[in-house]
């Protein structure tokens, strides 16, 4: 009888000790979310353009997103803003171009002369090069109420390429939650989110009746990343729904989210999703910064402190380790009082120091 005992007491013990890291795997799990290139990678290449989806794929980002608009002769194109004047060398309304008009426009220049003469893309060009790669692409309908149609036009595209199983690497967003019910409707099997930004929200919160209505239609629940905490994604979770919040370029805030339990980052820097916080990290962004963002002068100046740095991380010395980061950020302000660097760049290394300083100290 002892010897029952004692073995359902052993068992009792090995059970429960599974029980207990069963969260800390879920944990780990969440340290390595789905990591989203905004636009493309549009932190360091021009929004929207295959130079940026490029950079995305280079930067092993696991989906880019592009945002889907229309001329005037119904071509599907991608821009953002339902002007071209802020991102390519035009000016006018998307809608009153004609497909033929809005290739003859320079979407590069406005990013950095490196990027002159990049051309703004179609839908259909960025399915057929990357449906094949392992880069899934996140589809958003950008103002469909000026396009009568667009979601028809959008699922014509992909049923031409059989793209219309639950396996395929796609999915379509809007914060106009009516198109995305079209969508659905069209589609069924191709997955959909919905945006939120402050105003869809019920005095500031994502309300469970809301929630309720997203999961007849949507897979996925994309809003502004500071409508998240850890109960509201508990809540999404518990409807069977996945969170992608945007637009996430700090490492501070991105931390804190996969602490809240997010599933994936939409983020213009694909990198601080994809790599861990230290200097080997921001040698690379200072490496991917040069030459458009800093002069190679101010790159080199930077790089041999970071160097320092991460030779001092792998020995364990963290009060030098913290010195140093002291060091670079004092260096990075000079650099930037004198403007020998983007005011983008600048603030995406203080974010990385800051955030290795704190870290170190705490």
């Amino acid at each position: 009888m002892k010897k029952h005992a004692k073995k359902g007491f052993a068992i009792t013990l090995f059970v429960a000790s599974i029980l207990l890291l069963l969260p800390t795997m879920t944990t780990a799990e969440k340290t390595n979310p789905i990591s989203i290139a905004h636009r493309g990678a549009s932190g360091q290449a021009p929004e929207n353009t295959m130079a940026a989806f490029e950079k995305a794929y280079e930067y092993k980002a696991d989906y880019f997103e592009v945002d889907v608009q229309m001329t005037k002769d119904g071509e599907l194109i991608l821009m953002h803003d339902t002007t071209v004047d802020r991102t390519t060398n035009g000016t006018g309304r998307v809608k009153d171009f004609t497909f033929e008009e809005i290739q003859a426009l320079d979407a590069g220049s406005w990013f950095h002369e490196s990027f002159a003469d990049e051309k703004v893309p179609t839908l259909g060009e960025v399915l057929d090069r990357y449906t094949s790669s392992k880069m899934g692409i996140l589809i958003e309908l950008k103002n469909p109420e000026l396009y009568p149609g667009i979601e028809q036009k959008i699922a014509e595209e992909l049923i031409q390429r059989n793209i219309t199983t639950k396996d395929s690497n796609i999915i379509v967003q809007s914060f106009h939650w009516n198109s995305v019910k079209k969508i659905h409707q069209l589609l069924p099997d191709i997955a959909t989110g919905v945006l939120i930004g402050y105003g869809q929200t019920v005095a500031g919160k994502i309300t469970d009746k809301q929630l309720t209505s997203f999961q007849t239609y949507a897979n996925y629940v994309n809003p502004n990343k500071g409508l998240l905490n850890k109960d509201t994604v508990h809540r999404i979770h518990q409807h069977r729904l996945k969170t992608w919040p945007y637009t996430v370029n700090d490492r501070k805030t991105i931390t804190q989210l996969l602490h809240f339990g997010v599933d994936g980052i939409i983020t213009d820097y694909p990198l601080l999703v994809n790599m861990s916080a230290n200097a080997h990290t921001m040698k690379t962004l200072v490496e991917r910064f040069e030459g458009k963002e800093l002069s190679s002068k101010t790159a080199h100046a930077l790089k041999v402190q970071l160097t320092a740095i991460h030779q001092y991380e792998k020995q364990s010395l963290q009060d030098k380790v913290i010195k140093h980061l002291n060091g670079f950020i004092t260096l990075l302000n000079h650099q930037k009082e004198h403007g020998f660097i983007s005011n983008r760049a600048y603030q995406i290394l203080l974010g990385e120091a800051n955030f290795l300083v704190e870290d170190k100290t705490n």
